[in-house]
């Protein structure tokens, strides 16, 4: 990213380059406006099973827009106090991988002793997306990092593959994602007579939060999770489609979303528009084709698929941390806790697919923990980050 650098003070600044769009005068007036707007838009109606009910469509677009106010505030603050205004550290990139020596305008910030997070991985990816330039050679995982194509290739699009715009873009399209879902949630919660104000608090899901800090890959999917009920809920039937194409792209847990719908609709004898929407994973389907003939094996051992092997073995066997014992028995028993979320979470989604057996949002919602039953834990990996394949359900 051209001008970022490691010294405080340095690079792209959100405070100091847009300080006077953000003064109070103007802030105060956006408010105004933004009321104005939505008092005017709630007059609209929206019919839901024979009611009418007040669309609030404004309402819903100033509830995204704070989300978004707030998940950005969280990343000027943390850039500008923890990293001295690089927000390159935002990848959280590790000395432990080499960095490619394209990138090294960028002045990217490296924490030292560290094998970084996820998100350095798919900064490459957004600067490669395509596998021309050798950036895949840097990856832990080539195959399964370019399989998650959605946001990385969004942000090298936004930036029409600009090298030096592709960081900021990247940022951009993340926030994207968090708008568009605190957007969707807030009309699901319309339809369903709640106040749309309430979608604000999608900023603080797991997946938005790990997303903001640490630009992974979990917040378009959760994003599109929401979009795909509330499509379903309204009957947009290409809405939908587009939905699951994109969730394909994401993640491979995407690929949850169109079996769901399939498996609902065949449940209901509508075999046609199952098998119309079962083609929303030919997408993902052919790009994994085209990743799996560039790079190789996943990394991840499957000889020993037994149901709930990879939970049960982390309750028994946590994962040990190189810090003090105080430290690590703070981390394990977060893990702890994380299994436990998963495990609560999965009785809660089969017993609402048992009151509604036919419904695609309760048979997405049970597909999630009954393949997170087969999922083997990987060498070293804590048991949070084992559980970021449950994040949607």
């Amino acid at each position: 990213m051209r001008g970022v650098s490691a010294g405080r003070g340095a690079g792209f600044s959100l405070q100091r380059d847009f300080s006077p769009a953000f003064s109070t005068t103007s802030t105060l007036g956006f408010w105004k406006v933004g009321w104005s707007m939505m008092d005017s838009l709630m007059r609209a109606g929206v019919q839901v099973e024979g009611r009418t009910l007040p669309d609030r469509r404004g309402a819903c677009v100033l509830s995204a827009l704070v989300c978004v106010c707030i998940g950005l505030a969280w990343q000027v603050l943390t850039v500008h106090y923890n990293y001295g205004g690089n927000w390159t550290a935002l990848f959280v990139t590790g000395s432990h991988f080499p960095v490619p020596r394209a990138l090294a305008s960028e002045h990217l910030y490296v924490l030292p002793n560290s094998v970084g997070y996820d998100g350095q991985m798919y900064h490459y990816v957004a600067h490669d997306p395509l596998m021309q330039r050798g950036f895949r050679d840097f990856i832990d995982n080539a195959r399964l990092r370019y399989r998650r194509i959605l946001l990385p290739a969004l942000a090298f699009i936004l930036a029409a593959g600009r090298q030096p715009a592709i960081d900021t873009s990247y940022i951009v399209s993340n926030l994207l994602f968090l708008f568009s879902g605190a957007w969707w949630l807030s009309r699901y919660l319309v339809l369903s007579e709640q106040s749309p104000a309430l979608s604000i608090l999608f900023v603080l899901v797991p997946a938005a939060l790990i997303s903001l800090d640490r630009l992974t890959v979990d917040l378009p999917l959760t994003a599109l999770c929401i979009g795909a009920a509330y499509y379903a809920k309204i009957e947009s039937r290409w809405r939908l489609y587009a939905v699951l194409v994109l969730a394909g792209l994401s993640r491979e847990t995407g690929l949850v979303l169109t079996m769901a719908f399939c498996i609902s609709r065949c449940a209901q004898h509508r075999f046609v528009q199952a098998a119309l929407f079962s083609t929303a994973a030919l997408p993902a389907c052919l790009w994994y084709l085209f990743v799996d003939s560039r790079t190789s094996g996943l990394g991840v051992h499957w000889s020993n698929v037994t149901p709930l092997l990879g939970i049960v073995g982390t309750l028994i066997h946590p994962v040990q941390y190189p810090f003090s014992p105080a430290v690590n028995a703070i981390i394990v028993t977060e893990d702890y806790l994380t299994m436990a979320g998963i495990i609560v979470a999965a009785i809660l989604a089969f017993s609402i697919l048992r009151r509604n057996p036919f419904g695609y949002i309760e048979i997405a919602a049970s597909l999630w923990p009954l393949a997170r039953c087969f999922f083997p834990t990987p060498s070293g990996r804590t048991a949070a980050r084992a559980g970021d394949s449950s994040l949607p359900f």
